[in-house]
């Protein structure tokens, strides 16, 4: 707290008045959400049954051993991000979208595992999946209770698959906050691979990302530095599976976002001749 106001004195001082505000109104929208959530829950859970089945995780790579992420842990160990007006929103718009059955979600790179607990308060099925086990480890934050049944470490530059009940399962909503640009960009065509593979069709894959440079322990945890159109572009020439859509999202209404150069993936998976 007493850091975050240095660093608010500090921009004053330099005449960044809108960047405090910024910052100062969402810290205060988020935490009026938070306390709005637990009475909002119970109305729309209403008639929701609890579901089941066991999640697991295939994969050859349990662990990212090689990413600067794990090699000097920093989200991964501080992180716990969500943003319940995200969750409320995505969970009405889904629900008018999918009508049958239960829906199910998945965080790339969910560090603390908030996101998916959020989710799972509303009777969806979540699964995270963290490229680190320092958090498995350290049973920090969700995963003292989630660990290995809907919190999952492996490494997502490589092939894995998500099965329910030893089955493979696809999901309604995938999503991964401030995580693309830490994947070298040689990496980053398994990765979209591993989302489309994982994704129903008319679900939605929704990220946010920073070209920002981020030195930690003399590591660079940024590996891809890309403007949002770079972003774009590459989608575009890539992945035809995925079409760009608007999903009625203010900035600051996302999990993670960065308002000095805002910059969000947000996709919905085509319908193809082989589905």
């Amino acid at each position: 707290m007493f850091a975050n106001i240095l660093l608010a004195i500090k921009f004053l001082c330099q005449g960044q008045f809108r960047r405090v505000w910024n910052e100062v109104h969402v810290r205060l929208y988020r935490a009026a959400w938070e306390v709005w959530f637990p009475f909002i829950l119970p109305f729309r859970r209403a008639g929701r049954a609890v579901p089941g089945g066991k999640f697991t995780r295939e994969t050859k790579h349990p662990v990212a051993f090689e990413s600067p992420d794990h090699i000097a842990p920093k989200g991964t160990a501080e992180n716990n991000s969500t943003n319940k007006k995200f969750v409320l929103h995505m969970d009405a718009k889904l629900r008018r979208e999918f009508a049958a059955g239960p829906l199910r979600m998945m965080d790339l790179g969910c560090s603390g595992g908030q996101l998916v607990t959020d989710f799972m308060k509303l009777r969806w099925q979540g699964v995270g999946l963290e490229g680190s086990d320092y958090s498995l480890k350290h049973r920090r934050a969700n995963w003292a209770t989630l660990a290995n049944t809907h919190l999952f470490t492996g490494d997502i530059t490589k092939p894995f698959q998500v099965q329910l009940d030893g089955r493979p399962v696809k999901f309604h909503l995938i999503t991964s906050w401030e995580v693309m640009e830490h994947i070298a960009t040689p990496d980053l065509d398994q990765v979209f691979r591993n989302i489309i593979g994982h994704l129903e069709v008319g679900g939605y894959f929704i990220a946010s990302t920073t070209e920002t440079s981020d030195l930690h322990e003399g590591l660079e945890l940024h590996q891809t530095r890309w403007p949002n159109a770079e972003w774009r572009a590459y989608v575009e020439r890539k992945f035809p599976e995925l079409e760009y859509v608007d999903v009625g999202l203010k900035i600051y209404q996302f999990v993670r976002y960065n308002f000095l150069h805002p910059s969000f993936l947000l996709y919905r998976k085509k319908a193809g001749p082989k589905q």
